[in-house]
Order: C-alpha cells, then structure tokens, then sequence
C-alpha cells in the first residue's frame, strides 16, 4: 500500500496510485472513438443520430448505483482485513505483555515464545500474499526452532500449535497455573481466530460474475456515450466522454484491488508495515534483536 501526505493540490498530478497508466490504451482509444463519432455526425451524416441524451443520464444513475455496490462490498472486505490485522498487532502486544510478566519462567523461554509470535505475523502475511517465508523463518528463529517448521505446509497453524504447546508445558511444570494458563490459552484462541478470519476473506472472493458483468457494462456504456452526447455538445465530446470513461474505469480498478485487501497493489493493505510495527515492538520488549528483513526498495516519501 501506498502512503504519502495529502497535498490537494499536488493530488491533481500524481500518476501513481491514481491507474492512469493501466487505463491510458483504453483512454486514448475512447478518445478517438469519440472523436470519430462526433466527426461523423457533424460533418458526415446527413441526419442526427435519434438517440437523446438523457437516456445516457438515466442509465448512467443505474450504472453508478450497481458500481457503488460493487464498490460497498469491496471496501468492506477491505475495511475488514484491516480490523482483524489492527486487532492482531493488538493481541501480539497483549501475549507478549502477559508472557512477559511471568514470574516463574526463564527469560529464554519468554524470548523463544515471542520469536515464535513475531514468526507466525510474518508467515500469515507470506501465506496470504502466497510468497515464500523461509528468509523470515531463518531470520527470526534459531536452527533447533527452524527444524520444526521449515518446509511444512500452513506454517502460521503450525507455530500457533507450538506456541499452545509451550504454554502446556509450561503448565505440566507448574511454572504458571492454570488460570495463567487458561488466559494465556484464550489469547492464542483469538489470534488464532484471527487467521481463520485472514483466510476467509482470501479464499471467497467476490462472485467472479459481479466483476464481468460490471466491466462490460462500464466499457460499453462508455462506448455508446458518444452517439449520445455528439450533437448535443459538439467539440467538447471526446474530452467530456473521457473524463466519463476514466471515472467509471478506475473505479472499476479500485474495486478489483481492494476487494483482495492482502494483495502487494498500491492501494492495498500495508501488511509488511504492520508485521514490521509488531516485530519492532516486540524485540524491544523482550530485548532480542533480529537482522532486518530484505524489502524491494521504495521512495523515502513512501511506506508498503
């Protein structure tokens, strides 16, 4: 995801994060095809085409309405990914406070668990971007740890499972009781819970049908504008026609991007900020430090 300061009147410029690259093909072509179409019935055809455009205006309200829609139920599995990642940096604090402050486990143990907790937000960030997490895994645990893991499919269950097995054996040692336990149990339940929610938003998409039907009705709504609105506005038709198509395609964009809110696009969720926030946060509370993670490099002005 892309984050940068908001200057209203530098945002009327900025090319990136606003798909004016991916829409410039079908841009220019809608341009043209107005032209042409306004050429045509100014200068060629010998009778006014019989199409008025208020027409255009109504099913414009109609296409605008089924787009806000589709661009509702986007933003919400947007907006939902973002909760549950809020509330999982929360929780990573939280079990890592109440680790912490045990009294009667040793701090390497108490380092160890939080290796794990740091291990597991990085590899549900991999798993749900479908990027491989062994730099991560080789970076953050030791290589007895590593063994355990390394090469094993659902890898953030499986540290979610060592994890809960720690604090079993922390129990059967009577190094915390069971109330200690339990509470400690219950937070590992929510994070775990967490990740199921993850996983369900990447695994149920919006109906693929939702998608088709839209981008065929915006393209050919966009296509037929000109007959409409070239006797009634004269020149001005191709640029008017293109500001139309633009809007209603990048919304078409932004609709497809954020509606995978765990995706690498510029306008998608900064899981790798958040992963970092709680790795950061968290070495410093257990006073570990770990090699950083090798990142693609980004503009000063930018965080991903």
């Amino acid at each position: 995801m892309i984050r940068r300061p908001i200057e209203p009147l530098k945002m009327l410029f900025v090319l990136q994060g606003s798909y004016f690259k991916r829409l410039i093909v079908p841009q220019v072509l809608l341009f043209i095809f107005s032209f042409l179409i306004y050429f045509y019935q100014t200068h060629i055809a010998t009778e006014p085409v019989p199409l008025n455009p208020s027409v255009f205006a109504i099913l414009g309200i109609s296409l605008a309405i089924f787009h806000g829609f589709c661009n509702n139920a986007a933003y919400d599995r947007f907006w939902e990914g973002r909760k549950l990642w809020g509330t999982l940096v929360w929780l990573s604090r939280n079990i890592a406070r109440q680790v912490l402050t045990l009294p009667n486990v040793s701090m390497a143990e108490k380092q160890a668990f939080i290796r794990h907790q740091i291990a597991f937000v990085h590899s549900l960030r991999q798993q749900l971007r479908g990027e491989d997490n062994t730099a991560n895994l080789q970076r953050l645990l030791t290589v007895e740890e590593q063994q355990a893991v390394v090469g094993q499919d659902f890898i953030a269950l499986r540290l979610t499972q060592i994890m809960g097995q720690m604090l079993a054996n922390w129990q059967t040692e009577q190094k915390i009781d069971v109330w200690q336990w339990q509470s400690l149990d219950n937070t590992l339940g929510e994070i775990a819970h967490i990740q199921a929610g993850c996983e369900r938003i990447n695994n149920t998409p919006i109906p693929y049908a939702y998608f088709v039907l839209l981008h065929r009705t915006v393209y050919l709504y966009c296509f037929m504008l000109p007959f409409g609105l070239g006797n009634a506005i004269g020149w001005v038709t191709p640029f008017v026609v293109s500001f139309v198509g633009y809007t209603f395609m990048a919304l078409n964009e932004i609709v497809d991007e954020i509606s995978e809110p765990f995706g690498t696009g510029e306008n998608e969720l900064p899981l790798g900020m958040m992963c970092d926030t709680i790795e950061t946060q968290l070495a410093m509370l257990s006073h570990q430090q770990f090699a950083p993670e090798q990142k693609p490099r980004v503009p000063a002005n930018v965080v991903i």
